[in-house]
């Protein structure tokens, strides 16, 4: 039975225009471990999350929608938008069948790049579940991208507790422990939650707590921060989270294969004590089943 990564003290402090951070947990071996690093106010400051308000959503696409309807010239055809619940009506009349055809899938292509100009602008992104259920989600490859470098300070300072030419998988288990050590939330729903929540990488290590998925995007970009090359893969299970990474595996780890690629899996939420390989009965079965999906970390 697997004990728990205990995170022994968190400090945090001000010091001109930065924040000072000291972490001490138990590892994996029940071995006592610190890391001391700092992180500039203004990052971790603007790191902040806004919640998806699909009514906001809505009104953008539906003042782009008329935008683009104004440029139709009126002699060709006529175009009607409707709020119709959660969604808008398009309705496009025309004298002529080709330019009914033409503009009608040129509203409706107006109306697919307003809501992901929406998303983009307010990090999210579309999310297929395994039962091909469509939703909205944080874009946690784009929190990824945008905070390796940021997460740089962090990643060297593990990295340094480490002995001279350490295997790679020594430094993805210290991180691990670390990240299981941090408090854990409850991760919300991923279909209805509409990203409440969820932290990004520099806020889930100043406000010391994280959702499963807060944690395996933080897991993620210290990996990435130090290894830019491996592959890795977020695997979404309901209400959980996973990461997978292309290292040389035993044969009795845990491993997910994708077209081909054997993916070494492990559990950032935590608390329970996981080191890379092992995954818990529960993420066990959700991956037996098929009931996952995944996303490949840029």
């Amino acid at each position: 039975m697997c004990g728990f990564t205990q995170q022994l003290s968190f400090a945090k402090s001000k010091q001109n225009k930065e924040l000072s951070f000291n972490y001490t947990w138990s590892d994996h071996q029940d071995q006592t471990r610190d890391i001391t690093f700092t992180l500039p106010l203004r990052q971790v400051n603007t790191q902040n999350h806004k919640k998806f308000i699909p009514d906001l959503a809505q009104q953008y696409v539906y003042i782009e929608l008329h935008k683009a309807a104004r440029k139709i010239d009126p002699r060709e055809a006529r175009v009607q938008i409707q709020h119709r619940g959660q969604d808008i009506l398009i309705q496009v009349t025309s004298r002529s069948d080709k330019l009914f055809a033409k503009w009608q899938r040129s509203m409706d292509q107006s109306k697919k790049k307003a809501l992901d100009q929406y998303l983009q602008d307010n990090y999210y992104s579309h999310f297929q579940t395994y039962l091909g259920q469509q939703a909205i989600k944080p874009d946690h490859l784009r929190y990824i991208e945008e905070n390796t470098a940021s997460l740089k300070p962090i990643a060297q300072a593990v990295y340094d507790k480490l002995p001279t030419n350490s295997e790679t998988r020594n430094y993805v288990n210290l991180v691990l422990s670390w990240v299981q050590s941090i408090p854990y939330n409850e991760l919300k729903n991923r279909l209805t939650s509409n990203g409440a929540g969820y932290l990004p990488p520099l806020s889930v290590v100043a406000n010391n707590q994280g959702d499963c998925d807060s944690k395996t995007v933080l897991m993620a970009s210290l990996i990435r921060s130090l290894l830019p090359e491996v592959k890795m893969i977020m695997v979404y299970l309901p209400n959980h989270a996973l990461l997978g990474i292309a290292l040389p595996f035993r044969t009795n780890e845990q491993t997910l294969d994708i077209e081909g690629a054997d993916y070494l899996l492990m559990e950032p939420t935590g608390p329970a004590k996981i080191p890379l390989g092992e995954i818990a009965n529960r993420s066990a079965r959700d991956i037996a089943g098929n009931m996952f999906s995944i996303e490949e970390v840029p």
